[in-house]
């Protein structure tokens, strides 16, 4: 009967691809590929109801995914590895974004930090016409804190031959207002980057379904944002 039920779902996907099966069925065919050998529909509603969508059980940590029943090291990396060539996609169709905008900057740094459990940092950089050339992930730390050395965005940009960089980072908690140390570490990396003529645009702090800019509240010097900027990245529904 498994065997049947999975190979309906492996129809229907050939057939009419993603859009036609719901989330626990695309997540119940991937399991297919660690768990040969048993209904893998229990474990996909266990995983969905335990991280809240298919996009965080595919951002999960591996080793906390293991902590679930009946997930073991093959099937935990397994999930980790489609997530991770996910969002490797996602970056590589997004890498000639241009965030031009607010909106268009606010948006780009929400789908690159979706999913994420803990707190990430990416410097995004970006050439004189404000197209994104990379976004490289410079720290990750626990639920709620995160080092970032501005040597490290300096090499990011000048790696990649930026004239301008955007910050983003998310708070798991939801809350994306800076910390105390949040706005000294953004004053120190603008400070670095003007050492070698590169303007540092914003710093976005991602919460839930919302952003805060470090450039609306004016903590990055109001002489240095380009036009277009003072308004920037207001709360989002």
């Amino acid at each position: 009967m498994h065997e049947g039920h999975r190979e309906r779902l492996r129809q229907t996907f050939l057939e009419h691809g993603v859009s036609a099966l719901h989330e626990h069925q695309l997540l119940e065919l991937l399991l297919t590929f660690a768990i040969p050998r048993r209904d893998t529909n229990p474990l996909a509603h266990s995983l969905l109801a335990a991280y809240g969508s298919l996009d965080k059980v595919l951002a999960a940590n591996p080793y906390d995914l293991m902590r679930q029943e009946g997930i073991g090291p093959q099937t935990a990396v397994l999930l980790s590895l489609a997530g991770a060539l996910m969002q490797c996609r996602s970056a590589l169709c997004a890498e000639r974004t241009a965030l031009n905008t607010p909106e268009a900057a606010s948006r780009y740094c929400q789908a690159l930090l979706a999913g994420a459990k803990y707190e990430e940092t990416y410097v995004i950089s970006l050439d004189k016409r404000r197209t994104v050339l990379h976004a490289d992930k410079v720290a990750s730390g626990t639920l709620g804190e995160t080092v970032l050395y501005p040597r490290l965005v300096l090499e990011c940009a000048l790696r990649h031959g930026a004239n301008s960089v955007i910050l983003t980072h998310n708070h798991p908690s939801g809350n994306p207002k800076p910390s105390s140390e949040d706005v000294k570490t953004t004053r120190t990396v603008y400070d670095a980057l003007q050492t070698v003529s590169i303007t540092l645009h914003d710093h976005i702090i991602v919460g839930n379904g919302c952003t805060y800019s470090m450039v609306r509240d004016a903590v990055l010097s109001s002489g240095e944002v380009p036009a277009g900027y003072a308004m920037v990245a207001e709360k989002e529904n």
